[in-house]
């Protein structure tokens, strides 16, 4: 079975409605999978109020993904070199995509995205230390530097299955949105 570096696509409007309403220690997967409209708002401030004090696992973050794409298995490629990441990002992250990615730091594992803006630059996003910068720049690398262990999620399928996935995900929450205001 193969394995590829999934790849999801983002927009502006990920990064625009994105709302943490309830703010825990330990949502950081939350707040990825809210910014890649895995979870809308509602369901992601419920998580946090549940598991946001204290954090998820890797096989639970498998386990959302394969409950959303079961059709696909995941898995995390894990590393030490922050250069791998780097040179991945550079020469095989399409722009107007993200990676689920995060790092073991100190015994304490955290999770972020790395995306690529239609300009090419290599962005930093995570709100749970409210950072959205640009990661060529050193005072945004320190974010991830130093640690012990990093993993990016992988999937049996390509970044374009899972972006057009992505795409209909995002046009029925806009249809289920418009259907609630026509309702009120």
């Amino acid at each position: 079975m193969t394995f590829s570096v999934s790849q999801f696509h983002i927009s502006d409007d990920n990064l625009l409605r994105f709302r943490r309403f309830v703010k825990k220690p330990m949502d950081c997967v939350i707040n990825a999978l809210e910014i890649l409209h895995v979870l809308d708002q509602n369901s992601a401030d419920l998580m946090r109020i549940v598991v946001g004090d204290t954090g998820l696992t890797i096989d639970n973050i498998q386990q959302i993904f394969k409950y959303m794409y079961p059709q696909f298995r995941f898995r995390f490629f894990k590393y030490t070199n922050l250069q791998t990441l780097g040179d991945f990002c550079k020469n095989e992250l399409n722009p107007g995509h993200v990676l689920f990615c995060g790092y073991i730091m100190k015994g304490f594992g955290h999770v972020f995205l790395i995306g690529k803006n239609l300009s090419g630059e290599v962005l930093y996003i995570d709100p749970q230390v409210d950072a959205y910068c640009d990661l060529s720049t050193n005072q945004c690398a320190e974010f991830i530097m130093g640690a012990e262990e990093y993993f990016i999620l992988q999937s049996t399928t390509s970044g374009q299955v899972l972006q057009q996935q992505g795409q209909r995900m995002q046009r029925m929450q806009k249809m289920q949105r418009m259907q609630q205001q026509q309702q009120l």
